[in-house]
């Protein structure tokens, strides 16, 4: 009998001296966990989910993959755990395991960008990742790469109507912009606009750069397309880490003043 309970005390006693001397050791697993439960993809994926936001994922610099996955994962979790669990009585089928995820990048990193408001990492070229980097590494996170499409080129010249044809593109569910720059993100805001809808969700992943000055950088663009189109507002979701902010689209609003709805 001594020997079980020692058997069973000997591992939680390791725990805690690690703990107690050595704290650091949880480090990893603290940060994973915050990283699970406040980053920007999870209140994404939770708001179309509960609010059976229908539509595709749109990602627009995917780089080498992290947010790409992140996505993929939380929305096929979350509608799992709804649909399984908390929809389980009511047979509802899960619609959100047909949804597409669509990529979008240059993979030759920024374009060039003269202003002298953006900070020093936004140099032409940064961010590169090859194609077939991005690739691998989605397909080996078990990304359904059935779902996938990738639009290769510099925004100015990839994001148009014939794009959108070609993959599909009907309405949007979220769209993740993390392209850093005004010049890449007025091009982003005039190609999506047709696929807009009220509960669309729109994750800023540079919404706060530039140093504070908001008439630059995406916050700049995002703002003077509002101005161009008076039938659309946001409303203020969710903020994340130092740059990041989401916001949840309204079509055909009477609002005449601000159209940023931070209540």
């Amino acid at each position: 009998m001594l020997q079980h309970i020692k058997r069973f005390i000997r591992p939680v006693r390791r725990l805690l001296t690690k703990i107690l001397i050595e704290p650091s050791e949880l480090n990893a697993h603290i940060s994973k966990r915050l990283w699970t439960e406040t980053n920007a993809f999870r209140w994404a994926a939770a708001y179309i989910v509960k609010n059976q936001i229908k539509g595709d994922y749109l990602e627009f610099g995917v780089w080498k993959g992290n947010s790409f996955i992140e996505s993929f994962n939380q929305i096929t979790n979350y509608s799992n755990t709804f649909y399984e669990v908390g929809m389980k009585s009511k047979q509802q089928p899960n619609p959100f395991m047909d949804i597409k995820y669509h990529a979008f990048d240059s993979f030759e990193g920024l374009p060039e960008s003269n202003s002298e408001k953006n900070p020093i990492q936004y140099f032409g070229g940064n961010y590169k990742a090859e194609d077939n980097i991005f690739l691998d590494n989605i397909k080996s996170a078990g990304v359904d790469m059935s779902r996938v499409t990738v639009t290769k080129g510099w925004f100015n010249e990839s994001l148009n109507k014939s794009a959108a044809e070609k993959i599909g593109l009907s309405d949007i569910a979220i769209a993740y912009i993390d392209c850093d720059l005004y010049e890449s993100t007025v091009d982003i805001m005039d190609f999506i606009l047709p696929y807009l809808n009220t509960g669309t969700v729109l994750v800023f992943d540079d919404w706060f750069r530039n140093r504070g000055h908001t008439d630059h950088g995406v916050q700049g663009a995002v703002l003077e397309w509002l101005g161009r189109n008076k039938n659309i507002s946001l409303q203020h979701f969710h903020n994340f880490d130092t740059r990041t902010a989401v916001f949840i689209i309204e079509k055909d609003t009477k609002i005449s003043t601000n159209q940023i709805n931070c209540a």
